[in-house]
This record gives structure tokens, sequence and C-alpha cells, in this order.
């Protein structure tokens, strides 16, 4: 049982992970205006969708193939992808101060628990 929940789970984050690709890939002002990077020339607009398209293109695969193949290992791709976000928001932070940044790192911490906690049931 805790098996299933943990690959369930996993293939929760991966859908949750498509549908911010596919933000980032289709509809760039809504992206914008939920979360704060614009493009204002093509080029710009070219790497929202290389870099964070491309971010969370890796989680959403990482997160679906180690559900779909029970795989404990993969799963660290997802854990790692999320921590290095992690890592960058609290270096930010400490530059910064700013409080807006405290809210995604603490989704990032908990979805990197999470996501480690499902490891331990997987295969």
């Amino acid at each position: 049982m805790a098996k299933l929940v943990a690959r369930g789970f996993l293939a929760m984050a991966g859908l949750l992970a498509i549908g911010l690709w596919a933000l980032v890939w289709f509809d760039q002002p809504r992206f914008a205006a939920q979360l704060g990077p614009t493009a204002t020339t093509p080029l710009a607009a070219a790497t929202l969708r290389a870099d964070i398209g491309g971010f969370f293109a890796t989680w959403a695969i990482g997160a679906l193939l180690a559900a779909w193949r029970d795989d404990k290992q993969i799963a660290l791709l997802p854990m790692l992808l999320l921590a290095l976000a992690f890592a960058g928001r609290a270096y930010s932070y400490a530059l910064t101060g700013d409080a807006a940044i405290i809210q995604p790192m603490a989704i990032e911490a908990v979805l990197v628990m999470l996501i480690g906690l499902a490891r331990s049931r997987l295969g």
C-alpha cells in the first residue's frame, strides 16, 4: 500500500511539473503574472522556455519515470532539481532578505522531503 501511495504521489508531482512546463512554454504572460519572470524580447522568451521550461520538464520526466518504473534511483533526479532550486533561492534570500522568496523555498523543501519519503518506499 505504501508503495502505491508513493508512486501515486510521484505521478502527481510529475503532472504538477508538466503543468508548470506548459505554462512556461505556452502562456508566458500568465506565468509572468503568477511567478514574476517576464520576457521582453524574443531571446528572453526563448531563454524562459529553455531554462525554466527545461527545469520543469526534467522534473516531470524524473518523477513520472520513477513512479512508472518503481525506481528509487530515478527519483533522485527531481529531488536534485528541487534541492538546487532551493539552494539558489536561499542564496538570493541571503543577498536580498526579500521575504517573498520564503514561500517558494518552503514549497521546494516540502517537495524534496516528500519525494525523499516516496523514494524510500520504491523498489
